[in-house]
C-alpha cells in the first residue's frame, strides 16, 4: 500500500483499505475507538477473547511487524490483553514508552512536575464532577457525561500543561497533559527494529491523535486508515467503524 501525506479533502471519501496484508507490510493498531468502542471512561473497555485470538494469529502470521499504539499506557493495555500482550508490539502513552520483543521495554523516567499536574488535574475532575484517568506519563479529563465541560477541561488543562511544561493532547470527548511525544514518532522508531525495517507501514487510527501517525506511514511508503466518520485526515484509506476493522482483520487473516 501506498499514500501521500497530504490531507485528503473533506468531501472526497475515501475507499475501504485491501484486506490482505504481505510480507512487506508492518500493522500499526490504535486502540480506543479503533479496536474497541469508545466507552464513558475508560474502565468501561474489554477486550473480547475473539479480537484477543483474531490479534493473536496474526502477530504469529507476522512475527514483530504487529504493533498496538495507543494513548493508553503499557500497563493498560497489559491488563486489557493479559498474557496475549506479550506477542505483540506495543507503543503506549501516545509513545512515551514501547515495548517490543527486540528492545524490552523503553521509557523515561517520571518527572517530578508530572506527578504534580497530575495531581492538578484530579482537583479539577473532584471539583467539576469529571472522570479523571491516571496514566503512566499523563493524566486526563473526560467529559464525555458532561459535554458542556469541554470548554473548562481545555482551559484548566491548557493552563496545567504551560506551569508544567507538559504537551496538551485534546482527544474525543477529552483532554490530557503528557510527557512529548506523538504516535507517529512511535511508528518511526518501531519501523527501525529488524522486523519492520525495509516493511510499508500500515495505521488504523480514529482519532485526531493518529494523525502524525498517518503521515508519518505515508512519508515512509505506506498508509494511514481512518476510522470512523469522514473527516479531514492524512489517511489513504477508510473503515466506517470498529465492527468494520474487525471484520477486516478477520479477511486480512483469511487472505494470509
Amino acid at each position: 500500500m501506498s499514500a501521500s501525506a497530504t490531507l485528503s479533502p473533506m468531501l472526497a471519501d475515501l475507499t475501504p483499505p485491501p484486506p490482505r496484508l504481505s510480507e512487506r507490510d508492518s500493522l500499526f493498531l490504535d486502540f480506543d475507538g479503533t479496536l474497541v468502542d469508545l466507552a464513558d471512561n475508560p474502565e468501561g473497555v474489554h477486550v473480547s477473547p475473539a479480537l484477543a485470538d483474531r490479534l493473536d494469529a496474526l502477530a504469529a502470521h507476522m512475527p514483530g511487524r504487529l504493533a498496538i499504539v495507543s494513548g493508553r499506557s503499557i500497563a493498560q493495555l497489559d491488563a486489557l490483553f493479559g498474557p496475549q500482550a506479550q506477542h505483540f508490539t506495543l507503543a503506549g502513552s501516545h509513545g512515551a514508552e514501547r515495548r517490543s520483543p527486540e528492545d524490552g521495554h523503553v521509557q523515561p523516567d517520571t518527572p517530578a512536575h508530572l506527578s504534580l499536574a497530575t495531581d492538578e488535574m484530579r482537583a479539577i475532575a473532584e471539583a467539576h464532577d469529571l472522570y479523571f484517568e491516571s496514566k503512566s506519563f499523563g493524566a486526563g479529563l473526560h467529559y464525555r457525561r458532561k459535554p458542556d465541560a469541554e470548554a473548562l477541561a481545555l482551559r484548566e488543562a491548557s493552563v496545567i500543561a504551560r506551569r508544567h511544561g507538559l504537551t496538551l493532547q485534546p482527544g474525543k470527548m477529552m483532554v490530557e497533559v503528557r510527557l512529548s511525544g506523538d504516535k507517529g514518532q512511535a511508528i518511526a522508531a518501531l519501523m527501525q527494529t529488524a522486523a519492520m525495517r525495509a516493511t510499508l507501514p500500515i495505521f488504523f487510527g480514529d482519532d485526531v491523535t493518529d494523525e502524525d501517525g498517518f503521515v508519518t506511514a505515508a512519508a515512509l511508503g505506506g498508509a494511514g486508515v481512518l476510522v470512523g466518520p469522514m473527516r479531514e485526515t492524512a489517511a489513504r484509506y477508510r473503515l466506517p467503524d470498529v465492527a468494520a476493522v474487525h471484520q477486516w482483520l478477520a479477511q486480512a487473516l483469511e487472505n494470509a
